[in-house]
């Protein structure tokens, strides 16, 4: 099965990539990339794991022999599942690490929604 193997790699790499695109893509840039990249990676890492848990809850209980020919209509739901699944969980954690980055970025003092605005907030 694809999904077995590679889907919760497809998870992870999908859900590293979002930091790199949004860091290099953004319009202005972001602030400090060195701690953008540390707070938004070692998120990455922790919405992964939560993506590919219940991503693979699925699996719990499925032998991994091949199916008889009786129970290839069980094997057919198992393969939509686990492509739903994955659906949801790729979904789930691209948006939830755009959110992270989003409030990194704003929290390490850039302006959000200012594009090319080199301004910071200075304070009272």
């Amino acid at each position: 099965m694809f999904f077995v193997v590679k889907g919760p790699l497809v998870i992870l790499v999908c859900t590293l990539a979002v930091p790199f695109v949004y860091r290099f893509l953004w319009p202005g840039g972001v602030a400090r990339s060195s701690r953008f990249f540390i707070v938004s990676l070692t998120v990455a890492l922790i919405v992964a794991a939560a993506a590919i848990f219940w991503f693979s809850q699925v699996l719990i209980g499925i032998g991994i022999a091949k199916p008889s020919p009786a129970t290839a209509a069980a094997s057919t739901r198992v393969v939509h599942l686990l492509r739903m699944r994955l659906a949801v969980a790729l979904t789930f954690s691209i948006l939830a690490q755009y959110g992270v980055c989003y409030v990194t970025q704003a929290l390490l003092g850039k302006q959000v929604g200012a594009v090319g605005s080199n301004n910071r907030w200075r304070g009272p």
